[in-house]
């Protein structure tokens, strides 16, 4: 089944968020919004670049994107803001338990999409990334975008910190040798 509509599934899923977020999302106050879009668009990139030469995930051809740079432009362009725009219209909740219940609900819900795309080889991992470190990055991501929406500079610290722990941890060379 998923190989009947794998070469798909990435325009699919692209096409539910852009849908979804047109649909619920809080048009009226993109700009409040805005910010954190441009700052998970950019952290993305980043990470494209940091990456580039020791990829801890590749996407890799469907139909419409046939290679890794289209497929992340997609996610970083269409998806990402799609989701940031429906996290940050609906987070609402002022008890730490409330907030923990919406943000895990947010973690399996991409966790699942992910999964999907994993089984349908639209994404494989490499250099100690699996899908359990995608869970542990969706948990990290959805708080420092709330952050970001409430506390810029806070979470630009985080991020820069994270940044450094994960290249130290996954051993991402950021120089090119010679």
């Amino acid at each position: 089944m998923l190989t009947a509509i794998r070469t798909y599934m990435p325009l699919f899923f692209t096409i539910l968020f852009l849908t979804a977020a047109w649909r619920f999302g809080d048009w009226r106050n993109l700009r409040k919004y805005y910010p954190s879009i441009l700052f998970l668009t950019l952290v993305s990139l980043v990470v494209l670049h940091l990456t580039d030469n020791y990829p801890l995930w590749k996407f890799h051809s469907s139909f419409l994107f046939p290679n890794r740079t289209i497929q992340e432009l997609r996610l970083d362009f269409f998806v990402l803001p799609s989701i940031c725009l429906l996290f940050l219209t609906f987070y609402r909740y002022k008890r730490i338990i409330q907030q923990f219940f919406y943000i895990t609900f947010w973690v399996v819900l991409l966790s699942i999409l992910e999964a999907l795309l994993a089984k349908a080889s639209i994404i494989t991992y490499h250099n100690g990334w699996n899908i359990w470190w995608s869970v542990v990055f969706w948990f990290v991501t959805l708080p420092v975008i709330r952050l970001h929406h409430t506390r810029p500079i806070w979470a630009w610290l985080a991020t820069l910190l994270l940044t450094i722990l994960s290249i130290v941890y996954f051993g991402v060379p950021i120089c090119k040798p010679d």
